[in-house]
């Protein structure tokens, strides 16, 4: 799928997010998600210092700022990271991101790529054989 400006502005509000919250060893990786109704929401990953497993992702953390505004329709997500020069990549999510992003629908866009040539492809090609069904039915 192309690129559009609105996926551009997109990768930028993480990226600006990131320059916003970066503490290096703990906000390292921010997250843009955009709604289907066009509501951009952000948030940085949370690191938990002396235990990996309680760590928060961006895209989850994104996700929840989103969740808490009563928005469930999403349309697009992007996953950032700085390093220690300052320079930025797109990161593709984790299995567990991903398994969160499409429990609200496979047809979900993800932002991955290099930071110079993004790509988007749908949450459900990056893990195409999982059952699918709305995070909101507890069916």
């Amino acid at each position: 799928m192309e690129i559009t400006e609105a996926d551009k502005k997109l990768i930028q509000s993480a990226i600006d997010t990131c320059e916003r919250l970066y503490k290096k060893d703990r906000h390292e990786v921010a997250a843009a998600l955009r709604c289907k109704n066009g509501k951009v929401y952000t948030a940085i990953h949370i690191e938990a210092i002396y235990s990996g497993y309680a760590d928060v992702c961006g895209e989850v953390a994104v996700i929840c700022v989103a969740v808490a505004d009563d928005q469930s329709e999403f349309d697009t997500i992007v996953a950032v990271a700085k390093n220690e020069s300052g320079n930025y990549k797109i990161l593709e999510p984790c299995g567990r991101c991903r398994d969160v992003i499409s429990d609200f629908g496979r047809d979900i866009n993800v932002i991955i790529g290099d930071i110079n040539n993004p790509q988007k492809v749908k949450v459900e090609d990056l893990i195409p054989h999982k059952p699918f069904r709305s995070a909101l039915s507890w069916n």
